[in-house]
């Protein structure tokens, strides 16, 4: 990756005086409030203010979502970078700065018990070990050794920065600072409440929602589900934030706001570039070497009828030459898809893998495309002599007509067509069960190739 400070940043310094810093945060909230964006649209507040052109930012700051399926994860299992090019001789003070704000923050939510929050300073251009990092981070689980052994190779050639030490959130904040450019992605408009710590339902119109999606759903996704009639741009808990627009260009997000009738205070709100919505830990596997807390896609010919279990999952076995199966929940709505498989279809079908007592390993399906379906199915053939279907004789003894006992060896199954209930095609659950990476229908067709882009004017408020 060649040097980018001359593309984006608006005045140009020399490389002799500046360089990038790139700030990865993660874990900066709590089950009882807090977030990590909301953390980092107060911080760049306060560094854009008292830095002014010493820092300049080179990208929105990233919001760059892992993998859902690890255990310990944060509530949205997402960290924050912060991309810019600072004067070298304030790099010190920017990162103090940075680390005093996160303490101060994180000791403004109380005892969290389970979380550590983490932050890494990467000095220069991201190193390819870090690359390499972020598509663990985002397909597999990252063990302690794998991570010490990672820094000790990024260090030979770059300064790393760990200012809280070997935290469990670090994973997160140096797997961000790697998501490379050159792939999908997705901006987010995140507005903020006045009232951080309020536990009252966000008062965003429904209807103005509603008619927001209309306006603008050739460039928006997930603002309403229209089956559950549910609003998806705010979420339910008690974090700060008050809602969440996704699309494909920050101009559009700004737009889509203004038309929003929020009858709440709002502190204010500030634009991300993300992953979300981009399918970007739906990396094709073995079916065979597919492991618990992996995410991924797997192809396979569908090897057993469905089973329905108690509570509305579907299970089908995929012929992987190991026992693999995959489970659809019922909140996927996909039962009547799933139950009208046979075996010999051809899927793919993409989540995250975990181990089920009895089973073994069961990918939680996100998406299922249907490649193949068979059009027959093979019946005993009919007796030459009287029509009437043939029985096995035995294991090499050919066939038996039960009606009128004629026997032959010669005889194959017949090939019977059959009539479909479904179709090949790409299934998705509603949009209303959908986790943060997950790509819409809205989206197909509309992926690109994204690079580091300065912020432009009214990214925050």
């Amino acid at each position: 990756m060649r040097e980018r400070s001359s593309r984006v940043n608006p005045v140009n310094p020399s490389e002799e005086v500046f360089t990038q810093l790139h700030i990865g945060l993660d874990d900066v909230d709590a089950t009882v409030g807090g977030c990590t964006t909301h953390a980092t649209y107060l911080l760049l507040k306060e560094l854009l203010s008292k830095f002014r052109t010493d820092f300049q930012l080179i990208d929105y700051p990233n919001l760059v979502r892992l993998n859902p399926a690890v255990p310990y994860k944060t509530r949205g299992n997402g960290a924050v970078v912060i991309r810019s090019v600072v004067r070298k001789d304030i790099i010190n003070e920017v990162i103090r700065e940075t680390t005093e704000f996160v303490s101060k923050y994180v000791n403004s939510l109380g005892f969290r018990p389970g979380t550590e929050p983490g932050i890494a300073a990467v000095i220069g251009v991201v190193p390819e070990s870090l690359r390499k990092l972020y598509l663990k981070a985002l397909t597999d689980y990252v063990p302690r050794n794998y991570l010490m052994s990672l820094i000790k190779e990024t260090t030979k050639n770059t300064e790393v920065i760990l200012p809280y030490g070997l935290s469990r959130g670090v994973t997160g904040a140096l797997a961000g600072i790697g998501w490379p450019e050159g792939v999908d992605c997705t901006y987010e408009l995140l507005a903020y409440r006045k009232e951080l710590s309020s536990c009252r339902p966000r008062c965003v119109d429904p209807e103005s929602i509603k008619e927001m999606d209309q306006l603008f759903r050739e460039e928006t996704f997930l603002n309403y589900d229209y089956l559950s009639r549910r609003e998806l741009i705010t979420p339910h808990g008690p974090d700060p934030v008050l809602l969440g627009i996704r699309g494909e260009d920050p101009a559009t997000l700004i737009n889509a706001y203004s038309t929003l009738r929020v009858c709440e205070e709002v502190s204010g709100y500030a634009i991300f570039r993300t992953n979300q919505g981009t399918d970007a830990h739906h990396v094709l596997r073995d079916a065979g070497r597919i492991r618990p807390y992996q995410t991924g896609c797997i192809k396979a010919s569908v090897a057993s009828k469905p089973k329905n279990l108690m509570g509305g999952t579907s299970v089908i076995e995929l012929g992987s030459g190991g026992r693999l199966y995959a489970a659809f929940f019922k909140e996927a709505g996909l039962s009547k898809v799933v139950n009208s498989l046979l075996p010999g279809d051809l899927v793919m079908v993409c989540g995250t893998c975990h181990l089920w007592e009895g089973l073994g390993r069961v990918i939680h399906a996100e998406k299922l495309v249907i490649e193949s379906l068979i059009n027959y199915k093979l019946m005993n053939p009919r007796c030459p002599k009287c029509g009437a279907r043939m029985k096995s004789a035995g294991r090499g003894k050919g066939w038996k007509c039960p009606k009128c006992g004629y026997r032959a060896k010669d005889l194959e199954k017949e090939k019977v067509p059959i009539k479909r209930s479904v179709d090949v095609g790409t299934y998705l659950p509603p949009e209303s069960s959908f986790k943060h990476l997950m790509k819409p229908l809205r989206r197909y067709g509309k992926e690109k190739k994204c690079s580091y882009v300065r912020p432009a004017e009214g990214w925050i408020k």
